[in-house]
């Protein structure tokens, strides 16, 4: 102890070794890698271990009958397109100079899924063993917020959007989040799309600050497009397994014009004059700062929290929720009555109805009865939340 209280400080290392170490580990994690079998990011190569995709183990992440699934899913790697094997064509391991796969190719495969495959087993998190999500189709891509509540088979989730203002002379750098709160819902909905006047139902938007609300500059973001609607509602219809007993409502379309405001959600925006005190509740959350000067586009809108409205643990944060009902006589967050609500436990269509931008073909349940062992929920949000499409 004497001799390194002596010593004390140390010599310093020298800056260009410490930089170029720092710059070897950093570059070291920002190699993306991809698990062909789990679809799942990762970043450190001693998680991963390279099969030859000539390995007759992978015969294992076969999907038959193919007509399972709703979609193409070939890899490029004629090995194992002719077996039918689903993979992650990004888990396949490609070099800059590739120009195309052959039978030389090799597959990278995560610490979870490789033990199983190596016996022959399909991994419970596989995306062969009943995960597979799709792609993401035109007629669904660029749907706002608003536009998918409105064809949403269920509404798990009620949103409360707080929007402020950078400055009182800019509207361009509005910034808020969402607070996520369960529903008691008893049903799915078969009758779509969903009528606007009901949307304050599903959300509440809260203005910030002292400056006064703009409608004219906020209407922009709560305009509805007919025909994106439909369309994707119609797809829905076709091609989604959630979608095929719902019938479309004609009628509700007809009085549609072709581009329209959301005007019963625009007029129910609440106010908090003072953000001072909301800024202070932020505190404990998961928030991402995204105000910058050069920001161009739609509103930026966050997930901060997801709360416990139950109070089974309870957080300071909850005040939260209570100032924001003082905002408002009512907050309804589309209640339905009844005496068995849906819970994500034993519901497969949960959450591939409520958002079908997510899940498009209605494929990928944290729920299948077909699936070669079973998933907690847990790890099922986990594998969504790190799968390489996301």
């Amino acid at each position: 102890m004497e001799e390194n209280e002596r010593k004390w400080p140390p010599d310093l290392p020298d800056p260009k070794t410490l930089y170029a170490d720092f710059y070897n580990k950093i570059h070291d994690l920002l190699y993306n890698i991809v698990c062909a079998s789990c679809g799942c990011i990762g970043h450190d190569r001693s998680d991963f271990t390279l099969v030859s995709v000539l390995d007759e183990r992978l015969s294992c992440l076969k999907v038959e009958p193919r007509s399972l699934v709703p979609y193409h899913f070939s890899c490029g790697v004629s090995a194992l397109d002719q077996q039918n094997v689903m993979i992650d064509p990004l888990g396949i391991q490609r070099e800059d100079s590739d120009l195309h796969l052959d039978s030389n190719s090799n597959v990278w495969l995560c610490n979870t899924c490789h033990p199983s495959i190596m016996l022959a087993r399909r991994p419970p998190e596989s995306l062969a063993n009943f995960r597979w999500v799709g792609p993401v189709p035109d007629e669904l891509k660029d749907l706002t917020w608003i536009e998918e509540l409105l064809i949403a088979r269920a509404h798990v989730v009620g949103r409360v959007v707080w929007l402020q203002a950078r400055n009182q002379a800019s509207y361009f750098g509005i910034k808020g989040h969402i607070i996520l709160l369960p529903q008691d819902t008893t049903l799915l909905l078969d009758l779509l799309p969903m009528m606007p006047e009901s949307l304050p139902d599903v959300v509440r938007v809260v203005w910030t600050g002292k400056s006064a609300t703009d409608q004219d500059r906020l209407r922009s973001q709560f305009t509805v497009r007919r025909d994106m609607v439909y369309n994707a509602l119609q797809w829905l219809c076709l091609h989604n397994e959630d979608y095929q007993r719902v019938t479309i409502d004609h009628d509700e379309f007809a009085r549609w014009p072709p581009v329209f405001v959301a005007t019963t959600l625009l007029d129910s925006i609440g106010r908090s004059r003072d953000s001072i005190d909301e800024d202070i509740s932020r505190s404990g959350f998961a928030t991402e700062d995204i105000d910058t000067a050069d920001h161009d586009g739609d509103l930026p809108l966050t997930t901060s929290a997801i709360l416990d409205t139950s109070e089974v643990s309870v957080s300071p944060d909850i005040a939260t929720l209570r100032r924001l009902a003082e905002l408002k006589n009512e907050i309804t967050v589309n209640v339905v009555t009844g005496s068995t609500p849906l819970t994500e436990r034993d519901n497969p269509s949960y959450f591939t109805s409520a958002f079908p931008t997510t899940f498009p073909w209605g494929t990928g349940k944290h729920i299948h009865l077909e699936r070669d062992g079973k998933l907690s929920l847990n790890t099922w949000i986990k594998l969504m939340l790190r799968h390489s499409s996301r």
